[in-house]
């Protein structure tokens, strides 16, 4: 399996205002110190709770189709954008949405979402090489800070106030 940011967050769950005034600084000299902090202690949080804050879009490639259920590797996710697989002769196609169902939890506590075939269905054939299968998805509380949930960015803000 690997993950690969498409397309990342346009700003950080914490503003550089909000981290100074929790650890109490009223001067720019460590601006881009605490800048650091901010996007370190975010992808920490990130990885830490296996989720993504703020919208992003991510490819999860893996080398054939789940013989089971496909289970997004982050949470919240927001939609499952497209599903494609190199076929058994060697062409990339897209596969069709009217084939597959998706359960996507909602909500600050979602779980991870899931894919399977429909009914009396099947994953595509995929050929035996790397990266055979992808799914890109879009995850993530929204597009702005005021979108994540308070805890996690209190979290944030105390991990940025160690560090500092």
């Amino acid at each position: 399996m690997a993950l690969t940011l498409v397309t990342g967050p346009a700003v950080e769950p914490v503003t550089l205002e909000e981290a100074k005034a929790h650890c109490r600084v009223d001067t720019s000299d460590d601006d881009g110190l605490l800048a650091d902090l901010v996007i370190a202690a975010t992808r920490h949080v990130e990885r830490f709770t296996h989720r993504r804050l703020i919208s992003q879009v991510i490819d999860d490639k893996r080398d054939a189709a789940p013989s089971q259920v496909w289970e997004s590797p982050a949470a919240p996710v927001i939609s499952i954008d497209s599903v494609t697989y190199v076929d058994t002769n060697g062409a990339t196609q897209t596969w069709s949405s009217a084939l597959y169902r998706t359960d996507i939890p909602a909500g600050p506590t979602a779980g991870p979402a899931r894919l399977t075939p429909i009914y009396g269905g099947s994953w595509p054939q995929t050929q035996s090489v790397i990266n055979a299968f992808t799914v890109r998805f879009t995850v993530g509380y929204g597009t702005t800070a005021a979108s994540v949930p308070y805890d996690i960015k209190a979290a944030i803000k105390l991990l940025i106030g160690h560090l500092y």
